[in-house]
């Protein structure tokens, strides 16, 4: 009885200690339901509008391109990011990306709509970096992006099966009312929550308002680009498997033999990441944060590259899970390591984050336009295999190449 009550002291304790981040979480949850909503009907708006495999590729690819850009430019004018800011900005886009892909009929619009989808997932990125640097301890890093992503998770789980259920013959606007529903109470959770926020006192505001030209803000990069190259690689691969997911995912599920219930062939992509999400920072504490991404992704390629042996629905989803709870083990840790690179180094915050999601944006380029290609010449599920194949082989080198420690040392140019 006693360690019980210890127990719940515990818990409780943790929980105050920590209540802004649960906030905060809690403000993700909503928004990636609204975001997974859109992103599930996507791949279909798009096919219902008579565009090929490959074509649908390239318009979903646009997000990402226009994404790099945006870290290119963000990484010399955004002089003192700041979750607040950032999350706030991520709002406005959002709404306007409901509206436009509400819309959207046109390649045209397609493309607009991805440019700001693109735009706005980047400004995500940079908030959740800035607000857990900000605002919790080192050795926490990755436990808050494993809970962060627990969140998260739960919120795309629940996105297509709300979607599979609201999709009956024809996208509806039931689909983008629900979705409208969702940002609106992520906005409201945003506006209570960051008006009075704690943030580390011991975390200095150090002045991001160095002149630094074009040709001074490339070499930068390329010094920190090459001393992270092999954990970049990294990001790039976990990228472009969840692109490809989010790209012929919803095909396979609605085209295939799980009927109305197609989303939960996405929601067994989700879900791992609500268990795994909780013990991630321990693993990763035991192993190392680096090695906990590399040899679970390896793993989860593996799984990844059986896909086209399998035609039964059960097998398929019990598949997609294996594969994407290893997978969700890789990501918080990996952003666990970045997160401490960035408090290592606070005055090159906005280019180590810019960094970060360029070789994002490039898997989420990449990826739908790969992904359509592959599929269009030898199937949905043959596209699977094919991309476990190459993320694993590509894992066995990065095992051998990844030194064991990476301590970034700049110099200012």
């Amino acid at each position: 009885m006693r360690t019980y009550h210890h127990t719940i002291h515990i818990l409780r304790s943790y929980g105050i200690k920590h209540a802004l981040m649960y906030r905060a979480f809690s403000m993700i949850f909503f928004w990636s339901i609204f975001d997974g909503i859109l992103t599930y009907i996507l791949p279909i708006l798009i096919s219902n509008q008579g565009f090929s495999k490959s074509e649908m590729g390239v318009i979903l690819g646009s997000s990402s391109f226009v994404g790099a850009i945006f870290d290119i430019v963000a990484s010399k004018y955004l002089k003192v990011p700041h979750y607040r800011k950032l999350y706030g900005s991520m709002f406005l886009l959002s709404f306007s990306f409901l509206m436009l892909l509400y819309f959207a009929s046109t390649v045209w619009i397609f493309v607009l709509a991805m440019a700001l989808w693109g735009i706005y997932w980047d400004l995500l990125h940079f908030a959740n970096f800035d607000f857990i640097s900000r605002t919790l301890p080192e050795k926490e890093h990755t436990s808050a992006f494993g809970i962060q992503g627990v969140f998260q998770s739960l919120g795309i789980l629940i996105a297509p099966i709300l979607a599979g259920l609201l999709i009956e013959t024809t996208i509806s606007h039931n689909v983008f009312v629900i979705a409208g529903v969702m940002l609106l109470l992520s906005i409201i959770i945003y506006i209570g929550l960051f008006h009075k926020s704690e943030e580390r006192s011991n975390l200095l505001e150090v002045s991001k308002n160095r002149n630094i030209n074009w040709p001074r803000e490339l070499t930068l990069w390329i010094v920190i680009g090459k001393q992270l190259f092999p954990v970049l690689i990294l990001t790039f691969l976990i990228y472009i498997t969840d692109a490809f997911f989010w790209t012929i995912g919803p095909l396979i599920a609605e085209n295939g033999n799980f009927g109305r219930f197609g989303g939960l062939l996405m929601a067994a992509y989700s879900f791992p990441s609500l268990v795994i999400g909780w013990f991630v920072g321990s693993i990763a504490v035991r192993f190392g944060k680096k090695r906990t991404a590399l040899y679970s992704f390896f793993l989860g390629s593996c799984f990844l590259s059986l896909f086209a042996f399998l035609t039964n629905p059960i097998h398929i989803i019990f598949l997609v899970s294996l594969s994407s709870m290893c997978i969700g083990l890789s990501y918080p840790a990996l952003n666990g390591a970045y997160t401490d690179y960035i408090s290592e180094t606070q005055s090159y915050e906005k280019e180590i984050q810019s960094i970060i999601d360029l070789f994002y944006n490039i898997g989420w380029m990449l990826g739908p336009m790969i992904a359509g290609i592959l599929a269009q010449g030898f199937g949905n599920a043959q596209s699977f295999s094919i991309l476990g194949v190459f993320c694993a082989l590509t894992c066995v080198i990065l095992i051998f190449k990844m030194p064991k420690k990476i301590h970034l040392k700049i110099k200012e140019v």
